[in-house]
């Protein structure tokens, strides 16, 4: 029996470094994926019922990022949603692509799947299952790295190195990773499984790290990536998962913005909109619970904000770029005193 220690994004600190970064607007967020995906920048919204739909996957598009859509709606609604997109936004000569699907792991998303690609020339798939290493995930892994290798094939969630590298092997291009650290899911104290967060990430980057440098011949001439998914409350968060991940994923960050489904509600005067988790839709509340969180304005917005909070990050690293975050970050543990300390405190609101 093995006990080791494990920490979230809250238990530590970067060390700032000597910097040479005359403006943070220097900074470059560029992210290049495998299969020749080149995103201006690396958050994406949380492929959950209540965060993206057509609005926010449109307003995500525009910014040069990437979104992925919920799969908890109708095919058909699905499937309108895409040609919508594709008939407003999309120049003909180029594909969809940095918006991408959601599907699950039976026969009938492999339909919906053929009907994604063929029909609509969707370029991006997430697998989106609770545990994604599982036999299940995998053998859709391989599935679709077989049928559609042209595809950027995204999969999770997992928590592990040899969970992401089970998903590497058969076939996916980036693996999703958070189990359970999102703000309305219950997962770790319904099932008492998970890992916290930023060991999540760390194990899984120092697996990619000897996946690549292993020589196997499965992996040979392949690119491999992860996103850091749930757990991220600020930029500050963000910058410490973007250390090692290649991409991180927000749900509260983003829950309440004009671009979410759902409708407002007014309460005591003020505004708020549902925030529900992906595995909650059925209703039975086993790994997530309902909430409302407060409407946030227009989602452009919030992300600008981030990503000024995750050049001034890198600044403080001294780097130029995500690639330059990841090649030596340092770290200190804090304490409960040393969190409160970072926030701000001993002050009237107003």
């Amino acid at each position: 029996m093995e006990f080791r220690e494990s920490f979230s994004y809250d238990d530590v600190l970067l060390v700032p470094q000597y910097s040479e970064i005359a403006s943070r607007s220097n900074v470059d967020l560029t992210v290049k994926l495998p299969k020749n995906i080149i995103l201006k920048n690396p958050i994406v919204p949380a492929n959950m019922k209540t965060v993206t739909a057509y609005d926010m996957a449109e307003s995500i598009y525009h910014m040069g990022g990437m979104a992925i859509i919920h799969r908890f709606m109708p095919m058909e609604d699905q499937v309108d949603l895409i040609k919508t997109l594709l008939s407003r936004n999309v120049k003909k000569e180029y594909p969809l692509n940095y918006v991408g699907v959601s599907i699950g792991v039976k026969e009938e998303d492999k339909a919906n799947l053929k009907i994604f690609v063929e029909s609509l020339g969707v370029n991006i798939v997430c697998i989106d299952i609770a545990h994604g290493d599982s036999k299940m995930c995998v053998d859709m892994c391989s599935y679709i790295a077989e049928k559609y290798p042209r595809v950027l094939l995204i999969a999770g969630n997992v928590a592990t190195g040899e969970g992401a590298a089970r998903l590497w092997r058969a076939g996916a291009d980036v693996v999703k990773v958070g189990i359970g650290p999102g703000s309305i899911c219950s997962t770790r104290v319904e099932t008492g499984a998970g890992v916290p967060q930023l060991t999540a990430v760390m194990d899984v980057a120092a697996k990619k790290h000897s996946l690549l440098n292993s020589g196997l011949v499965s992996l040979k001439g392949r690119e491999l990536a992860f996103i850091a998914d749930g757990g991220l409350t600020n930029a500050g968060n963000i910058v410490k998962a973007l250390c090692f991940a290649d991409m991180v994923m927000a749900g509260n960050i983003f829950a309440g913005t004009e671009e979410t489904p759902g409708t407002t509600l007014t309460i005591d005067g003020k505004k708020y909109k549902e925030y529900v988790g992906s595995s909650t839709y059925k209703g039975t509340y086993i790994e997530g619970v309902a909430a409302l969180v407060p409407q946030k304005g227009p989602v452009k917005l919030v992300m600008e904000r981030l990503l000024e909070g995750v050049r001034s990050g890198c600044s403080y690293q001294g780097c130029n770029n995500l690639s330059e975050l990841k090649e030596a970050p340092s770290f200190v543990r804090i304490t409960s005193s040393g969190l409160r300390e970072s926030h701000p405190h001993d002050v009237v609101n107003v």
